[in-house]
């Protein structure tokens, strides 16, 4: 035994490669088994929300809500675990919600907002739609999450039919500075 850990220590890169052995030893035990699971599975084969359809595009699996079909939003900046759309923000970014009775499954939990509803998301994102889109047509991709704040658009979203109140977008101007999270699609699943 000895003699193994001397010629060992001798061999030119031992100890980087132990170095390298361990690292990936502790990378292995940071990812949970859910996670490798879930790699390991085709996508098609993966569990998702009844409140959510698949659907392959191009090769590429893509999530969208069920039964509108519209294309699904994370926002770049948003906390992983917690929604900072509040009640008012959901009206224009309307949330996939989840039931009381849902259960987190594959690449899907469960986050409990500050109103109360609890809202799915994925990877622990929370996920949204945008009130304008269509099924093909994703027209919130880029826009910040509290753009509606702004007078022109309070006006504009009047006139599609959104109603917000008038003291809770005052309240919201009153707290300053706009959340900067903008709005990308949720990926697809290769």
């Amino acid at each position: 035994m000895v003699k193994a850990a001397v010629k060992e220590a001798s061999v030119p890169g031992a100890a980087a490669h132990r170095w390298f052995a361990s690292a990936l030893v502790l990378i292995a035990c940071s990812v949970s088994d859910a996670d490798v699971k879930a790699a390991e599975m085709s996508p098609d084969k993966l569990p998702y929300p009844t409140a959510v359809a698949l659907s392959s595009d191009k090769g590429k699996w893509i999530y969208k809500s069920f039964p509108a079909l519209l294309p699904l939003y994370i926002f770049d900046g948003e906390p992983n675990g917690q929604s900072a759309c509040d009640k008012t923000c959901s009206a224009v970014w309307p949330i996939i919600q989840a039931q009381k009775d849902d259960k987190p499954m594959g690449l899907w939990t469960i986050v409990k907002r500050d109103d109360g509803r609890l809202q799915w998301a994925f990877r622990n994102k929370p996920i949204y739609t945008y009130f304008e889109d269509s099924p093909d047509d994703a027209r919130g991709i880029g826009k910040n999450m509290d753009w509606y704040l702004d007078e022109g658009a309070i006006a504009y979203l009047r006139s599609a039919g959104v109603s917000l109140p008038m003291e809770a977008i005052e309240a919201e101007r009153k707290k300053g500075e706009q959340k900067k999270m903008l709005a990308v699609l949720l990926p697809p699943l290769n």
